[in-house]
């Protein structure tokens, strides 16, 4: 042994050493790999109950919304008002497939069932209407119905009459999801793990094999022996797994839960390979240990340093962390994935939060809509009366000078007010459109005679149209507004000159390119473009710009509606918007247009009537605000015609029962208290079939009327109408001149 020399000796010593770090290594490893595993699984179960209580929150909400929606469907409010439960079955078909659910339940306000949708043959509708009446008991929008082996999450609804601040019920309205094969499978890959539904001790859905079936409900029954909830160990079959089992249901509830599993034997599987794997490398290890001693550098320390610094980094939120990634080893393709999957992170955070701008500007976009739909029809009762009787007072050859100048003056704002008080109707998207298929070139190329002028010489205007573009169906006087808007918008962006391009085009939009433009869907549109070369838009302004009242201009030198009464008109007219600008570098407007089918069609002549026409018929006014009511009723009055009045519905009836005459014409609002105007008109067509009707209507959304449908040879007359507009109306209604419902007329100033 002394004769051994020192380097021997040290390497026997260092191999020695090298076989017991080895075994113990081997050991120690092996050790710690079987209890991290353990621990990451109990980690993947609570991540995947937190996982699934997030989908479950979301998919709640998404039901949640759902519901309300269909049950704000106007032709579910009219269904329900039937109270016919054939009727409200046979309707019910077309609500269950707009509602996309597994389950459909409508009710009247008592809760009796009167029309059930769902694939589940088994389900009963005596079943159903216990469960109903539970859920309404407990007063819970949200429950768990279980019935004939099939398990739904139900979201029940009240429908009411009108708003839901009224209180007035006509029924319910339930809609529910079942959990089986398919929905555990798509909880599965959410949760990344195996999961079984139970309700009580039934097993109703699992992604586990039918083998294991029977095994499952043991470890059911055993679960309320750990109260905690946390993950236990069990044996299904002859495979180890990890489970932990969640309720779904409150404690007075349909005891439902979730079970979530993940196989230890299947995550553990590796250590055999991994194990042999480094016994060989302790052998090589120990065979070379002397050699590696003295060829350790940091050829390999560095770059795998660098790459735990970019973990860390990306742990802090850096995602430009720079990283090595020279040679070819396994550190640098590890270092090469680390960095493809940080990049993919980075752009998945970036689309997730475009996603959600997207949707908080569309949920403030619908809000500041219905306001201002609601303030602009409220507005227009009002203008009715003021630019009423302004007409009243012109028409007197008594008015002296200064108090006709006066009046004119209160005519012109009044004007303005009814132009400001459409844009908003156009911008929350329910002003009285005249749609018809039109030539869009034809359109642009009406227009560009008149845009020169308006843009000023030094802003060059040019046109680009396609030569076979499709028509479009929209109303012509808007879409020329549109594109008037868009214009100025363009020539405000350029107070020291540049160019408007104005560019027309057919689009075949994909599935791909419609994605990138939520919610837009795939198919054939006409592209409308306006790009200027101003100055451009930050992204914070870019966020506003279609909200009715913003403005970037000087203060009196913009009503901030432009762009918002543009954004309406495309929106009910079937189409999207999108602007792509820049600081400094200009804007470009695209406005998708669906494509129509049908011919142009050809354009009317104008004609207008030279005077105002009169008439000696009996007219029956029906109006609930006093002040519309009493300027119609002088419009008409000075016009020749005998003139009868009502508040309502239910009041004109009682008018058209005493009145012996003949009433030649109904003139009557379109939304009343106690009886609207199309429930006026259905009545009267037994009580005075002879009489002819003229609705008066606030905005579009009434066309239709949220107290029932309007027969499509009614006229509708627009608000705020002057005296020409309402006379010229009762004329051709009385002369019984042909008006499609689809081509309403606006009232208007004269």
């Amino acid at each position: 042994m002394r004769k051994i020399r020192l380097r021997t000796k040290f390497l026997l010593s260092l191999l020695a050493i090298s076989a017991g770090l080895t075994a113990a290594t081997l050991f120690i490893v092996s050790y710690s790999i079987q209890k991290r595993v353990r621990e990451d699984i109990r980690v993947d179960l609570r991540n995947s109950v937190n996982t699934y209580q997030t989908f479950e929150r979301q998919r709640d909400t998404a039901l949640t919304r759902s519901a309300e929606l269909l049950a704000n469907l106007p032709n579910v409010r009219a269904l329900m008002t039937t109270h016919d439960a054939a009727t409200i079955q046979d309707g019910s078909a077309d609500v269950w497939r707009l509602s996309g659910s597994d389950l459909l339940v409508l009710a009247d306000r008592a809760g009796n069932v009167l029309a059930l949708r769902t694939d589940s043959s088994s389900l009963a509708q005596g079943m159903v209407q216990g469960f109903l009446r539970r859920s309404l008991e407990k007063s819970e929008a949200s429950d768990w119905w279980f019935g004939g082996g099939h398990l739904f999450e139900v979201r029940v609804q009240p429908i009411y009459f009108g708003a839901s601040s009224e209180g007035a019920t006509l029924g319910f309205l339930a809609v529910g999801h079942e959990i089986e094969a398919r929905a555990a499978k798509d909880v599965s890959s959410i949760a990344s793990s195996d999961v079984a539904f139970y309700c009580g001790d039934t097993l109703v859905a699992t992604t586990l094999t039918a083998a294991l079936h029977t095994e499952l409900a043991t470890p059911l029954r055993d679960r309320s022996n750990d109260p905690s909830g946390a993950p236990r160990e069990i044996q299904l079959g002859k495979e180890r797994f990890l489970m932990t089992t969640v309720s779904l249901s409150p404690d007075d509830g349909l005891p439902v839960s979730l079970s979530i599993l993940k196989s230890l034997d299947r995550a553990t599987s590796f250590l055999k390979d991994l194990n042999r794997v480094l016994l060989g490398l302790g052998l090589l290890s120990v065979l070379a240990g002397s050699m590696l001693v003295f060829v350790i550098s940091d050829t390999f320390t560095r770059p795998l340093a660098n790459l735990v610094d970019g973990v860390r980094a990306l742990g802090r939120g850096d995602f430009a962390y720079p990283l090595e990634r020279s040679g070819g080893d396994e550190v640098a393709e590890v270092t090469a994935a680390f960095d493809r999957m940080r990049t993919s992170l980075r752009e998945s955070q970036q689309e997730h939060k475009q996603l959600e701008e997207r949707l908080h500007q569309a949920h403030k976009m619908e809000a500041v809509g219905r306001l201002a739909g609601g303030v602009a029809h409220d507005f227009n009762n009002l203008l009715t009366v003021i630019c009423g009787h302004g007409d009243l007072l012109l028409d007197r050859a008594t008015v002296e000078d200064s108090h006709r100048h006066s009046l004119e003056q209160i005519r012109k704002a009044a004007g303005r007010a009814v132009s400001m008080t459409r844009q908003l109707l156009a911008f929350s998207r329910r002003q009285v459109l005249q749609p018809r298929v039109l030539d869009l070139n034809a359109v642009v190329a009406d227009m560009g005679k008149m845009l020169p002028r308006l843009i000023g010489e030094d802003i060059e205007y040019a046109f680009h149209p396609e030569s076979s573009l499709a028509p479009i169906k929209a109303d012509s006087g808007q879409i020329e507004q549109v594109i008037m808007n868009l214009v100025v918008n363009s020539r405000d962006a350029m107070p020291d000159g540049g160019t408007i391009s104005v560019r027309t085009q057919n689009v075949l939009m994909d599935d791909a390119e419609a994605r990138k433009r939520p919610p837009m869907t795939p198919g054939p549109y006409v592209l409308l473009s306006v790009a200027d070369t101003g100055q451009g838009m930050s992204e914070e302004t870019k966020a506003h710009i279609f909200e009715p009242f913003f403005t970037t201009k000087e203060v009196g030198k913009g009503t901030g509606l432009g762009l918002a009464t543009v954004y309406g008109v495309v929106k009910q007219s079937g189409g999207f918007i999108w602007v792509d600008s820049l600081p400094g570098q200009g804007a470009t407007f695209e406005i998708y247009l669906p494509q129509a089918l049908e011919a142009v069609a050809k354009p009317e002549a104008d004609i207008k009537s030279p005077a105002i026409p009169g008439g000696s018929e009996t007219i029956l006014v029906v109006e609930d605000e006093p002040d519309v009511r009493e300027l119609a009723c002088e419009f008409l009055t000075v016009s020749g015609y005998s003139v009868l009045e009502a508040r309502n519905g239910l009041e004109a009836l009682e008018v058209l029962s005493r009145h012996s005459g003949p009433i030649h014409l109904v003139l009557s609002d379109m939304v009343m208290p106690k009886m609207g105007g199309a429930e006026l008109t259905a009545r009267l067509r037994t009580l005075r079939p002879d009489a002819k009707v003229l609705l008066m209507s606030g905005y579009s959304e009434y066309s239709t009327g949220p107290q029932g449908p309007v027969p499509s040879q009614t006229l509708i007359l627009q608000k705020p109408f002057s005296l020409r507009t309402l006379v010229e109306k009762v004329r051709d209604v009385l002369a019984g001149k042909p008006e499609p419902a689809a081509e309403r007329h606006q009232g208007v100033l004269d």
